[in-house]
């Protein structure tokens, strides 16, 4: 294991209880997105120092919660308890400030001649895909907290049409907070996405960084945690065509394409070679802890002589 709850030596951003009263709420254990079972053990705490079991997909290598909410559970704390963890003195003027910061149109210039119609789904405030309206796109938002959606409806930015599919659709840092990312990706294309549309992705990849750094993006808000070549083979397995990709979180997909389930496996087969790689590479001791180790051993007493046994008769 990497992470262990017990040990008190790991470097945490905060200390805070993520889920007040959570003893009173329902877990369940699930299947990775791939559909394996077969899992091991990476954490037990969260970057809060909470308990978070996280264990590695053998099949796939994407890490996950487990067990984690039931979606009773989770309703009730996006509800209740995210926005106080989160978002807790962020009006939505800062967040959409901080969110334009780390605008993610510069990422399409390639591709702007292939879309018109934008949204963003989960998008805060708006601010990531802001600039979309400067390019003269037309941009959408679909987002449940009603305060940032007003703020962004006030600025420019359409509510989400349900009858509508989108040339675009943003996904960004949201599928990790999914409880069934093969279900409501599934959902997002088939209701969003116009025929052979785009649709962007963006998530931490955690075979991007060391086994050591994975602490940091473990949340309780975030049940998945992908490996680049997992999250291609999930999309894949939804008949989705990667078309580019950055070096940091962004991979755009164009939907509507045949499902290769020999491309879906070799993408779940490199993906777990990589995490199990990731692991071990931390778990092998290195030559300082051996060198510490060999200081403090001493030799133990050890006797060759055959051990005497009471007699059998007297």
């Amino acid at each position: 294991m990497l992470f262990d709850i017990n040990k008190t030596n790991y470097k945490y951003r905060e200390e805070f209880d993520e889920f007040p009263d959570i003893e009173k709420h329902t877990f369940e254990f699930t299947k990775c997105t791939c559909g394996g079972t077969e899992a091991t053990v990476v954490s037990t705490v969260s970057r809060h120092r909470n308990f978070l079991p996280i264990v590695a997909c053998e099949t796939c290598g994407t890490l996950r919660a487990n067990p984690y909410f039931t979606d009773e559970t989770a309703a009730y704390y996006y509800r209740n308890v995210y926005g106080n963890v989160k978002r807790t003195d962020r009006s939505p003027q800062q967040l959409f400030r901080e969110q334009r910061a780390l605008s993610i149109v510069p990422f399409f210039s390639d591709v702007m001649d292939q879309f018109q119609t934008v949204l963003d789904y989960g998008g805060g405030a708006g601010g990531k895909t802001a600039d979309f309206i400067e390019a003269g796109k037309e941009l959408s938002l679909h987002e449940v907290e009603n305060n940032y959606s007003q703020y962004a409806y006030e600025n420019g930015i359409k509510p989400h049409a349900p009858s509508k599919r989108y040339d675009l659709v943003v996904v960004s840092h949201v599928i990790e907070h999914m409880i069934d990312p093969v279900k409501e990706m599934g959902e997002i294309i088939d209701s969003c996405c116009a025929p052979d549309g785009l649709l962007l992705v963006a998530t931490p990849i955690i075979d991007r960084q060391r086994a050591r750094q994975w602490l940091q993006h473990f949340h309780i808000s975030h049940k998945y945690y992908f490996t680049e070549d997992a999250l291609i083979g999930m999309m894949a397995g939804l008949g989705c065509t990667l078309v580019k990709q950055n070096n940091a979180d962004s991979f755009l997909f164009r939907v509507g394409g045949a499902v290769d389930q020999e491309k879906v496996a070799r993408h779940y087969q490199a993906g777990a070679a990589k995490t199990r790689a990731a692991i071990m590479r931390e778990l092998k001791p290195g030559l300082k802890k051996v060198l510490s180790s060999l200081k403090f051993w001493r030799p133990q007493p050890h006797n060759q002589a055959a051990p005497r046994t009471p007699e059998l008769s007297p």
